[in-house]
């Protein structure tokens, strides 16, 4: 593997930097050149989600690794000095930036972090007629995945596409054209301190009780509400750790009064806090029954920590777990109830925590991402 070389003072390899710091620290200053670009939409990380902490855990293994990554500031920095530009998630915003820097001589990487299944779109449309206008669009794109879309122009301008799971790079085929020779399968990863996870600070803070965790944002696609309501119909505890985007507050106020007093909202934690390990360690069953997951880094990391995992299979979920894992469709509560119910009553698989670390964990994912920027890149 032929890396650039990090140009950051030697003790900031040494001790890396903690997630909330990462993007703040890699940002000051000029950018160095020969650097590994990032790009995520601007309004992501007003609200966080895996799609943004798969950036920020991606940029800090390939630190390790000795590479110069720099999370792209419009004000300051030019991309014909960058080595490659690396897009995380699908945006409008990204296939300007691209086209730059195509247009500049410089390779384009893209993790789409997509989904695009009828089932999802109908649910998550919000209402009849967006419900039908978008099953339209995606029946338009099934029978004619050649027409012109901004999508299939970025998947066209990018040297290497970077899906999560087999599924997802199928669906990018089928959907938009995508040239399979460009995609290669990068998983999402998870920290290995989530096998060393103690549940002794959690249960200190809040008690010994068995409860079922969620770990995300307080969201339709997340299918909370759901959830909120199948833990109080079995009559057990359910703690969420996260809260609504900006425009989500209603439907995390309908959450709430779901789950009523089987609820325990403890909002959001930063990555790195001691605390979200513990909770994955003290919890039961770690769900995840959304609309759709490519797979969902809650489910890794609470598999990871010993925890029994319910998530959704829409998605790329099954390519990860296998049958170690249960699952449940979203929209499905009687479903749901007896996934939970297995679970609960199971406990976790014994090779599930193995499994996971053993193919998932970021400094894997890190150095396949930078044997495709060589390639790339050179």
């Amino acid at each position: 593997m032929t890396a650039s070389v990090s140009t950051f003072p030697r003790e900031r390899q040494d001790q890396p930097l903690l997630a909330r710091d990462w993007l703040s620290e890699r940002s000051r200053g000029s950018m160095p050149t020969g650097s590994v670009v990032f790009h995520a939409p601007s309004h992501v990380f007003q609200a966080p989600g895996g799609g943004e902490n798969q950036l920020v855990q991606t940029g800090r293994s390939l630190d390790a690794l000795g590479l110069c990554v720099r999370p792209f500031s419009s004000w300051t920095d030019r991309l014909e000095e960058a080595r490659l530009l690396h897009l995380f998630g699908m945006s409008r915003e990204g296939l300007a930036l691209a086209e730059v820097a195509r247009a500049r001589g410089v390779p384009v990487v893209l993790s789409p972090i997509c989904w695009y299944a009828p089932r999802s779109l109908a649910a998550l449309a919000g209402g009849r007629v967006a419900s039908a206008r978008d099953l339209a669009k995606w029946a338009v794109r099934r029978i004619a995945p050649r027409s012109p879309s901004w999508r299939r122009n970025l998947l066209r301008l990018a040297e290497a596409v970077l899906p999560n799971s087999h599924a997802e790079g199928r669906q990018l085929v089928r959907l938009f054209a995508a040239d399979p020779r460009r995609l290669q399968v990068i998983p999402n990863g998870v920290d290995p301190r989530f096998a060393r996870a103690d549940s002794a600070l959690f249960r200190a803070r809040h008690g010994d009780g068995d409860f079922v965790l969620y770990v995300g944002r307080i969201e339709p696609r997340k299918n909370v509400l759901g959830l909120a309501r199948a833990v109080r119909a079995l009559g057990w505890t359910l703690t969420a750790i996260g809260d609504a985007p900006p425009g989500r507050e209603r439907y995390a106020d309908a959450c709430r009064a779901a789950a009523g007093n089987a609820g325990r909202w403890l909002g959001a934690v930063g990555h790195d806090d001691p605390i979200l390990a513990s909770a994955y360690a003290a919890a039961r069953v770690v769900a995840l029954p959304s609309w759709f997951e490519t797979p969902g880094l809650a489910a890794l990391e609470g598999a990871l920590a010993g925890s029994a995992v319910v998530v959704t299979p829409f998605g790329g979920a099954a390519e990860y777990f296998g049958s170690m894992v249960e699952y449940a469709r979203p929209g499905r509560p009687a479903e749901l109830a007896r996934a939970l119910t297995r679970a609960w009553e199971r406990g976790p698989n014994p090779g599930l925590a193995g499994h996971v670390a053993a193919r998932f964990l970021w400094s894997r994912v890190a150095r396949r991402t930078a044997e495709v920027y060589d390639q790339v890149a050179g």
